[in-house]
């Protein structure tokens, strides 16, 4: 009797350790899943800030694959010709104000549509070319008003730089030499010898050069990104034709030629009636030496006989 007493508080004593561990277990599987789930929380909470904080706008296709930053710098070069030019210039540079741009550098030249005659003598035409700074938000409003004026565009060309990546490491970089500084000038507070602080402002110094020349080459980034870069020519002509578009029928390409022709020649006689005019003094004095060579011949002749 007492040995089946035994064996029944063994087994108890079995049964209510193993429910025990049981519970423990699943104590313990519900802690770690609850720490799992509150770290997972935690780094999508961190890495939706770091999203928001970098603030990236990124331009992919249909892969996935990045096409293009936010850190663009867009050039613009465009080349007019036109009849009128004081009236494409003013009205060039009155859009230019309308959107305010700027101008950063012009050249006036003028020419002559061959170069027989002398050029203060010739009639003389007139090109000239800008360097703007437009804003480029306002880019392609800018360059709609301009197909506006009267006047016939030969190109237009647009290109794009992504300097996104290298402005992302330039801001890195000097983040580092702004921490790189903030420690220098704390142990500079506390350094006691003349030649750790000989030390420490040798280096600070190096530090603060290299992290303003970082800086400015952010600035102009920010320049270049915010304002685009626009080329532009104007050259008068004294006749524009009409149809320049590809795909003129064969008679219209004769007519061109005809009429391209004729204008070639008229300013052909010009320039060379114009020479003729230079030329007057030299050919009187060359008919005077062929004239007295003439008359010594004669003499001499008459001498012979």
């Amino acid at each position: 009797m007492m040995i089946k007493k035994g064996w029944a508080l063994l087994l108890f004593l079995v049964l209510v350790l193993t429910g025990c561990g049981s519970g423990n277990n699943d104590l313990s599987d519900s802690t770690e899943s609850d720490s799992g789930a509150g770290y997972m929380d935690e780094r999508a909470t961190e890495d939706m800030a770091v999203e928001e904080e970098m603030g990236e706008v990124d331009f992919t296709d249909g892969q996935g694959s990045q096409l293009i930053g936010d850190k663009v710098i867009r050039r613009v070069q465009l080349e007019y010709e036109t009849l009128d030019f004081q009236e494409t210039t003013t009205y060039v540079l009155d859009t230019v104000s309308d959107y305010d741009g700027y101008i950063e550098y012009s050249n006036e030249s003028s020419y002559s549509p061959s170069g027989i005659a002398p050029r203060d003598q010739s009639r003389q035409y007139r090109r000239v070319n800008y360097l703007f700074r437009i804003p480029t938000d306002a880019l392609n409003d800018f360059l709609d008003d301009l197909d506006g004026m009267d006047a016939y565009k030969l190109s237009e060309n647009i290109g794009v730089e992504d300097v996104t990546q290298t402005y992302r490491d330039t801001q890195s970089r000097i983040q580092v030499l702004e921490n790189k500084e903030e420690r220098l000038n704390e142990l500079l507070e506390q350094a006691e010898t003349v030649e750790d602080i000989l030390q420490i402002e040798n280096s600070l110094s190096e530090t603060i050069a290299e992290r303003e020349a970082l800086q400015s080459r952010l600035d102009t980034f920010d320049d270049l990104i915010d304002y685009t870069e626009v080329h532009l020519s104007v050259t008068e002509r004294p006749r524009i034709a009409n149809t320049r578009e590809d795909g003129l029928s064969f008679l219209a390409r004769i007519r061109e030629a005809f009429v391209d022709s004729f204008y070639a020649f008229y300013y052909f006689i010009q320039d060379a009636f114009i020479w003729f005019i230079y030329a007057i003094p030299f050919i009187l004095i060359l008919a005077l030496l062929i004239g007295i060579g003439f008359y010594i011949l004669k003499k001499v002749s008459k001498k012979r006989k």
